[in-house]
């Protein structure tokens, strides 16, 4: 029953080992093509790639420090790599940015159609292309459909996503803001 289920927690534990052993936890003997898939579809990659090491660099405990949303791009990646029929992504998503997160759902829909992916998530965003969304309360249920469906029916998840986004539009971007692309007046 265990190899059937893929479990990312939001709460990441990495070995104090190389990024590529953490990856192929659950299947050492794995050839390197394949631990970089998981990588790319976890959109992990590319902070790999600027690594000193790569592949090779040392996480963990004893290693280089990670941010949470590497920690939980490489624990999706060894999610992936096990290769299970069920995935759980348990708010496994909190700490990427929107865009990233959107890239690795939209490659999880797209790449590995035969999986039944369930997301437990904070974010509501997180859940657009779901097949079906439930939104439960104090443990219970009260309401399930699509996204379109929820939205329509203007309760509870329509309101939380409504109130999400509009948070999300009026933070500054601080990013944009100091790229230097824009001529920014006070006074």
């Amino acid at each position: 029953m265990r190899d059937s289920f893929s479990y990312v927690f939001q709460e990441v534990f990495l070995f104090s080992n190389s990024v590529e052993t953490n990856i192929a936890f659950s299947a050492p003997e794995i050839d390197d093509f394949y631990i970089e898939k998981a990588a790319k579809d976890a959109q992990a990659h590319d902070f790999i790639m600027e690594l000193s090491e790569k592949y090779q660099t040392v996480v963990g405990e004893r290693g280089l420090g990670l941010s949470g949303g590497q920690k939980q791009r490489v624990s999706i990646a060894r999610a992936l790599l096990k290769n299970a029929p069920v995935l759980v992504l348990d708010d496994s998503t909190s700490a990427l940015d929107m865009g990233t997160e959107k890239k690795l759902l939209k490659t999880i829909k797209e790449d590995y159609p035969e999986k039944s992916v369930l997301i437990s998530a904070h974010r509501m965003s997180s859940l657009v292309d779901c097949d079906e969304i439930i939104y439960m309360q104090n443990g219970k249920i009260v309401e399930r459909g699509t996204f379109e469906e929820l939205m329509k029916a203007g309760g509870h998840f329509a309101k939380v996503y409504e109130i999400q986004e509009n948070q999300r539009k009026s933070a500054i971007d601080y990013e944009h803001l100091s790229s230097g692309t824009e001529e920014v007046f006070y006074g």
